[in-house]
């Protein structure tokens, strides 16, 4: 199904705050109930390739809460002690895996792409942030819901992380009729490739293989052997945008489809320092609750810090929920399963509520992709994203042969019942739920233009988790 939306009359489009006086109007209209479909499968994704968990970690996705990899009371193991020791990064053979596929250099997004009339397409990794930037807007950052934690998060604070509201950069690259969405990393100042993201890819490995094939990844293994690996993806569309999902994991005992997503988790004084992370390796989870060195600790900072685009990620998986193993890593703590039921009810307060969120986040990301697309047409571009206030700026300009740069601003309301909806309520409420929205180009000087664009770079190099 082609997206479509109602062009309503200026007139009625009351609720919608008005931009600058010299701002040019592109789209405006309403999405309402009615048009919002669930994704669609454009090729059966096989399931049998999807990895298993091993080593007992299926018992995990049974009972909820932490799993403790040794219990503190008793000192025994619940899963095999192999587990509780990580391997070292740097004896691990990464040259032996498929490695990560950019959605430009995926020719079989493009060619499902073009088979199933989308226009753009996209993976989890370029895609989440923006949908993060849509949906605090939608929300108005809504506050997050932390009942559900014990008494020393009650006085907690209850807004996103600065992370969170990092402004997004992207490269949208042309091919053959298709705008295919990479990262943009030309001014990312994150940490995490020092230890954090290749340690993510090798416990990755370390729970779904068995120990004797884990070994064969090892750099002094050279017997030729190991066993092959490929990965699995979801490829589903909405309108005219298609959207890619590496499947991780799956279990035939969880609802639906059975496919979750793998989270490895470091402690939060190494996700703060992670240039230093050796520093950290004494530091350990060492209660179930309580403000320091605890799994809700962990879980809680999860809430303001990742749980919107975890269960973004799902959605467009169409995954049950995550897992996550905690770690300093050099050792794993304990695991623990979070459905988007749970994840739901942190983000969201209320379980169910998040699939109403991300399609309107996605149909309000496609309608800024139409308008993306004709700034320059049939060229690549770069795009940034940012929220601020109650408007999202959109900075749009040619990856060749410089050109004045374009910004769009987009604004919005949620409507409920005929009136104008605050974020919390609309996102929170399961009544009929209608946004109206409004694209403008800005009519600002191209000076202005680039000193607004220069200010959100230097946003994105200044802001951490």
């Amino acid at each position: 199904m082609i997206l479509t939306h109602l062009h309503t009359p200026a007139k009625l489009l009351k609720h919608v705050p008005l931009g600058d006086s010299n701002n040019t109007v592109v789209s405006r209209g309403a999405l309402i109930d009615q048009l919002f479909k669930p994704l669609e499968d454009v090729q059966a994704a096989r399931r049998k390739h999807v990895p298993k968990l091993q080593h007992g970690l299926e018992a995990v996705l049974k009972r909820q809460g932490v799993h403790w990899l040794q219990d503190p009371d008793t000192q025994e193991y619940n899963f095999p002690e192999y587990l509780e020791s990580i391997p070292l990064v740097q004896d691990f053979d990464f040259d032996k895996l498929p490695g990560f596929v950019p959605s430009s250099q995926d020719k079989n997004l493009v060619a499902l792409a073009k088979k199933a009339n989308c226009k753009y397409a996209g993976s989890t990794s370029s895609l989440t942030g923006i949908l993060v930037q849509i949906y605090l807007l939608l929300s108005e950052e809504k506050l997050i819901n932390t009942s559900n934690l014990s008494i020393d998060f009650q006085d907690a604070p209850r807004f996103f992380t600065p992370g969170q509201r990092i402004p997004i950069s992207v490269i949208l690259r042309y091919q053959d009729g298709v705008y295919t969405t990479d990262y943009d990393s030309e001014r990312d100042e994150s940490t995490e490739e020092i230890i954090l993201l290749p340690l993510g890819t090798l416990l990755e490995k370390f729970l779904t293989l068995p120990k004797d094939d884990f070994d064969k990844f090892r750099k002094s293994d050279t017997s030729g052997d190991h066993p092959p690996l490929k990965d699995t993806h979801r490829y589903a569309k909405h309108g005219e945008f298609l959207m890619r999902s590496q499947l991780d994991c799956i279990d035939t005992s969880l609802p639906g489809t059975g496919v979750f997503d793998l989270k490895t988790r470091a402690i939060s004084p190494i996700r703060h320092d992670v240039h230093n992370y050796l520093d950290y390796l004494h530091r350990k989870i060492q209660t179930l609750t309580g403000r320091r060195d605890s799994f809700e600790q962990e879980y809680y900072d999860m809430i303001r810090s990742a749980f919107l685009e975890y269960s973004f990620q799902a959605r467009i998986g169409n995954m049950d929920g995550v897992m996550v193993a905690y770690h300093n890593t050099a050792r794993i703590f304990g695991f623990q399963y979070i459905s988007l039921r749970e994840m739901d009810l942190c983000l969201f307060g209320r379980e169910g509520a998040g699939e109403r969120v991300f399609l309107r986040c996605v149909a309000l990301m496609e309608l800024i992709y139409r308008e993306v697309a004709k700034c320059f047409p049939g060229e690549s571009v770069k795009v940034t994203f940012e929220k601020r206030s109650d408007v999202l700026r959109v900075w749009v300009e040619p990856v060749e042969n410089p050109r004045p740069i374009v910004e769009f601003q987009l604004r919005m309301r949620n409507v409920m019942h005929g009136k104008a909806a605050r974020g919390p309520y609309a996102v929170y409420s399961d009544y009929p739920w209608e946004i109206q929205y409004r694209i403008e180009r800005s009519g600002e000087s191209q000076a202005q233009i680039l000193k607004n664009r220069d200010r959100a770079y230097r946003r994105q190099m200044s802001m951490t988790v």
